[in-house]
């Protein structure tokens, strides 16, 4: 999805991330470009399951030990809708060289394309799976699937999901077997169901975006020079205020915190700014509403101003 992502833009926020990773691509990297359409689908040996999602769990051992017969029905899948080269024949006949040539080649893109952005990548998915985990605790797993996406639905027990561009939706009947939910930082809008014949299916879906994550690689902003100042700030009483307001796990919307705090709307949005700005607050969005909620340091500050009276830095 990476890949896909590289090569077709996918917004703003990834036109940073295209440029780096765009100079520093490794050397037959158009192995990869003939695997990996630049939208749809893409071979699943190239995408090992849950047990083997990442390289530190395996990930490449089962590449290279994919069989043959794996290779050659999806190679010619893969055929049916994209012109191939000729070396790829090589691959569906199973041959180990071409075969550890195309991961090798994907490890060294994975060490340029992902490895340099994992914090980045990690604080993007824990923040959507804390969101999730809440949603799911107060509403329900209907409103989890729902927010995924504006076309995925639940009606019990069938699974509604958009069908690619231009065609219709696609019905999927879990049978009993549950579904594992896996947000992908390069997944685009549209989720991407891998429903296997056997074993649990995966919904591949996009995280929301902490509104300070917009690039994956400008560097987050760095709290400490600038805490004491947020701090001077933060002795006013209404700042004060809100910044407690937000602890809630729930967080709150900009017009729920003013009506709550009793000010107005644009105050309220003036305080968020800058408890952002300084790290202490962190905003999510969820379709056409924005919640704030405290970070770490956030909590960190309120635990320290109640339990000792007064504030405390690191």
């Amino acid at each position: 999805m990476s890949l896909q992502a590289l090569r077709r833009g996918w917004g703003p926020r990834f036109s940073a991330w295209r440029h780096v990773v765009g100079k520093r691509l490794p050397a037959r990297a158009s192995l990869l470009g003939s695997l990996v359409p630049a939208s749809g689908w893409a071979p699943d040996f190239l995408t090992p399951g849950p047990d083997h999602a990442s390289p530190t769990t395996g990930a490449f051992d089962a590449i290279r030990a994919t069989p043959r017969r794996h290779l050659e029905a999806e190679l010619r899948r893969l055929a049916d809708r994209h012109r191939l080269p000729a070396w790829t024949q090589l691959l569906a006949d199973g041959d180990r060289e071409a075969l550890d040539a195309v991961t090798d080649t994907l490890a060294a893109y994975y060490d340029v394309a992902v490895t340099p952005f994992v914090d980045r990548i990690r604080a993007v998915l824990d923040a959507d799976r804390a969101w999730r985990v809440h949603t799911m605790a107060h509403l329900g797993v209907g409103s989890v699937l729902a927010g995924l996406h504006p076309q995925v639905r639940w009606e019990e027990p069938v699974l509604v999901l958009p069908g690619p561009p231009g065609e219709c939706q696609v019905d999927f009947h879990l049978e009993g077997r549950g579904l594992l939910l896996s947000a992908h930082i390069f997944c685009g809008s549209r989720p991407r169901a891998l429903l296997n014949e056997v074993g649990t299916p995966v919904l591949v879906y996009a995280p929301l975006w902490n509104l300070q994550s917009d690039s994956l690689v400008t560097a987050l902003p760095d709290t400490r020079p600038r805490a004491s100042k947020a701090l001077a700030t933060l002795l006013g009483r209404t700042r004060a205020a809100v910044l407690e307001a937000l602890a809630s796990s729930a967080g709150h919307s900009t017009k729920h915190l003013a009506q709550s705090l009793a000010i107005s709307p644009a105050s309220a949005s003036e305080h968020v700014t800058a408890l952002r700005d300084a790290g202490l607050v962190t905003s999510l969005r969820q379709a056409n509403t924005v919640r704030h909620t405290t970070t770490a340091l956030g909590d960190n500050l309120i635990s320290s101003t109640n339990s000792t009276g007064g504030i405390q830095l690191p």
